[in-house]
């Protein structure tokens, strides 16, 4: 044991100085951080800063992922917890430059016992009360080290991520708290299996301010949880995890999976009134607990309900009025639900307003946000945009409507918006370049209109050239000889660039040939008329004759056979119709038996076993009415002899079970079924559903005998479905009321059938 603790000891000595390489290295490979060394930037895990440089001015959340990323970002808008964690790793492991003031146990993959001897010969040799910055992340521990972290009476920054602690998970009766850490500021607990915390579990750590439990379990949390978190600045509750309380949801209520989610008391917020960052993104909220949202302070200003499963917007939710940054992407009920009056809280105050992939067919709600100054409506249904609700948006600087239906508009939406420099709109249903679209581009700095069929226009074509041919620092000479990819290639006139030019992605469709060309390599055409949408002719194609009959040939042709197909699937469909509507009748009561397939209704599993022996050779079913027919007609002929065993309802159901165990019970333990038919037959609930029932349990174990007697002629008024479709698919045999002769041939015929199935 000594010798082990040693070599850790050794390993971690090692890792304390790694560390301060590693950060270094992170940051050299990092071109948009500073790698100066000043005090400002004393560490750095390699991603962007987020973090106020002072206590109580703006977080530095740069919206880089929306200016210059094209395509679909899955990311929310506040982005992930390592932009407000510049001292640790992604790993773990920590990223401070001074060793006095940092230990790193981390990566060791250290048990609980192990960590508690570490510690304690590390304390011999460090000196505790200098530490600020502790990292216990990625190791084993599987109790919450609390007499362990006694030992550091000024630790400031903790983390203790990816640990997969056990106290906390339902089953567990002790759990423990965070212990006594009056400076502790940061507390780091990720990924670390977090289930039920209990309701003082950081009644010991006033001074808190940041904290992040995102990637756990948690299925509640309980008032008293934050009462000592006054001082509570930054809080993360993202991605958590309540699968399993979806799954315990759904054993109760199938419909209860849809509004379960993670649980809050209406009151956990209310001490927390200097919060300023909240992020819940793609954690799924139970339905009451967004009332809890109503109790956040007055200061809140960075928010995220994206992908909460957010079933409205409420007045409650912004009854702080103070929210500057905003994310509700992905909740559809919210989109579909909007109106004028839906932000009217946050009119002074809302800034950035992220609204992605949330069934949004219109804009008219967005009157009256003059703070507004970006907007992403990416991914949503919008077909028109009206100048109406960027009227008011005078503070309106990006836009993001890539990835909807928008077509060209004719009037110019952008006049009032004369700080806007970025327009996003690939992706959409742009025909044309309209006279009022360029007037609407001028301004502008960063335009992207890739991937639209966009016409050959002469408006078009000016655009693109006029581009092309005053831009001095980009040309297409220069462009071949520029190490840049063609996605990377930005064209330029003083101030408008194509941020996401592709060349490929930028071509018109030429409508008179129907194909696209590159733009570039058009003419300019007279733009003498204000409109400039005459399509231009590409140069003449030199493609042969005979190759342009070929191919319209081949067009034809398919053309023909695609057409010939979907008719003789018509005729296919109105031919067997009445099939395919007893297929789905067929479907529809096997899901509905479905639910009473369970191992408890067996009451002889046996008989589903492969070659099972049968206790009775027939299951017969029959109405009430036709009973003495059965007593005094059939069995006697069928059991004559003993050559035959027949189960009936009435003889041989056992007592004390169920009706529909027992009618189960005997189906599966006979070898053959039997449908006594009659009108009364067709009258009796019991009777339809063991026809019904009878051919669920053939279809289902891939047997196939069933025999129908006919005790009277059925009128085909009368006939279901089922029956109707049995009688054309199986041979039945008919009861014969009056001659002799033709009972005998009668039960000679259906002895025979049965005893062939018994051989």
């Amino acid at each position: 044991m000594e010798v082990r603790t040693v070599i850790l000891l050794l390993l971690l000595l090692l890792l304390l100085g790694q560390s301060v390489v590693d950060a270094q290295i992170e940051c050299q490979s990092d071109d948009d951080l500073d790698c100066d060394g000043t005090e400002a930037e004393e560490f750095s895990n390699g991603y962007e800063n987020f973090l106020p440089v002072e206590p109580g001015e703006p977080y530095r959340i740069r919206l880089r992922k929306f200016d210059y990323l094209i395509g679909v970002n899955p990311e929310c808008i506040l982005g992930n917890a390592n932009n407000y964690l510049p001292w640790l790793f992604p790993n773990g492991s920590l990223a401070i430059r001074s060793s006095s003031q940092a230990l790193d146990v981390s990566n060791l993959k250290l048990n609980d016992n192990a960590m508690e001897s570490v510690v304690e010969k590390l304390e011999s040799m460090l000196n505790f009360s200098d530490i600020r910055y502790l990292s216990l992340a990625n190791n084993r521990l599987t109790e919450l080290p609390a007499e362990s972290l006694l030992h550091f009476p000024n630790l400031e920054h903790l983390s203790m991520m990816y640990n997969p602690f056990k106290e906390f998970t339902a089953e567990s009766s002790n759990r423990p708290k965070i212990p006594n850490l009056q400076s502790l500021v940061t507390l780091d607990m990720r990924y670390c299996g977090l289930g039920v915390l209990p309701a003082d579990f950081f009644h010991d750590v006033p001074k808190l301010q940041f904290l992040f439990l995102s990637h756990n379990y948690i299925t509640k949390l309980p008032a008293p949880l934050f009462n000592r978190l006054n001082k509570l600045v930054h809080l993360d509750l993202s991605y958590m995890d309540s699968s399993l309380r979806e799954e315990e949801a759904r054993m109760e209520n199938p419909f209860m999976k849809l509004i379960t989610g993670m649980d809050m008391d209406s009151n956990v917020f209310q001490p927390l009134n200097k919060l300023r960052f909240l992020d819940l993104s793609h954690s799924k909220l139970d339905l009451k607990a967004f009332i809890a949202l109503s109790s956040l302070g007055a200061k809140l200003e960075y928010v995220s309900y994206c992908y909460t499963d957010l079933p409205t917007l409420m007045d409650y939710l912004f009854q702080m009025e103070s929210i500057k940054m905003l994310d509700l992407s992905g909740n559809l009920g919210c989109g579909r639900a909007l109106n004028e009056l839906s932000f009217s809280l946050l009119r002074n105050s809302l800034e950035v307003l992220y609204f992605k992939n949330a069934s949004i067919f219109n804009l008219k709600w967005m009157s009256g946000l003059r703070n507004l100054r970006v907007l992403n409506v990416r991914g949503n249904f919008l077909s028109t945009l009206e100048y109406g609700p960027f009227n008011e948006l005078v503070s309106l600087e990006a836009l993001d409507v890539s990835n909807n239906f928008i077509q060209s508009w004719s009037c110019q939406l952008f006049a009032n918006n004369t700080k806007m420099y970025l327009l996003n709109a690939r992706h959409n249903n742009l025909l044309l370049i309209t006279t009022s679209m360029l007037r609407d581009f001028e301004p502008l700095k960063y335009l992207a209109v890739g991937v639209n069929t966009i016409q050959c226009t002469c408006n078009y074509v000016y655009f693109l050239q006029m581009i092309m041919g005053n831009s001095s620092a980009v040309t297409p000479q220069t462009e071949l000889n520029s190490e840049r990819s063609a996605t990377e290639t930005i064209f330029s006139i003083e101030h408008l660039k194509l941020y996401d030019f592709d060349e490929a992605e930028y071509y018109c469709m030429n409508f008179t040939g129907k194909r696209r060309v590159n733009a570039i390599e058009l003419q300019i055409c007279s733009r003498e008329d204000e409109g400039g949408y005459n399509n231009i002719s590409e140069p003449a194609s030199e493609e042969p004759l005979e190759d342009v009959v070929e191919e319209y040939l081949v067009i034809y042709v398919i053309s023909s056979l695609l057409v010939i197909l979907a008719l003789l699937s018509l005729l296919g469909i109105y031919w067997y119709w009445f099939y395919i509507k007893y297929f789905f009748v067929i479907l529809k009561n096997s899901a509905i038996l479905s639910f009473f397939n369970d191992d408890k209704l067996y009451l002889d599993k046996s008989a589903l076993v492969e070659e099972a022996p049968f206790n009775y050779d027939v299951f017969v079913s029959y109405s009430d009415n036709d009973r003495s027919w059965v007593l005094e007609e059939m069995l006697p002929n069928l059991e004559r002899e003993d050559l035959l065993t027949v189960c009936l309802h009435e003889r041989d159901f056992e007592v004390g079970y169920g009706i529909l165990e027992n009618i189960i019970s005997c189906m599966d333990r006979s070898r053959c079924l039997m449908l006594i038919v009659s009108e009364s037959f067709l009258m009796s609930r019991w009777c339809q559903f063991e026809m019904h029932l009878a051919q669920h349990r053939l279809l289902e174990t891939r047997r196939d005998e069933l025999i129908l007697v006919l005790l009277e002629d059925i009128p085909r008024r009368k006939c279901p479905k089922t029956l109707g479709f049995l009688m054309k698919t199986k041979t039945y045999i008919k009861w014969p009321k009056e001659r002799t002769q033709e009972k005998e041939l009668f039960w000679k015929r259906l002895r025979k059938a049965l005893l062939t199935s018994k051989c």
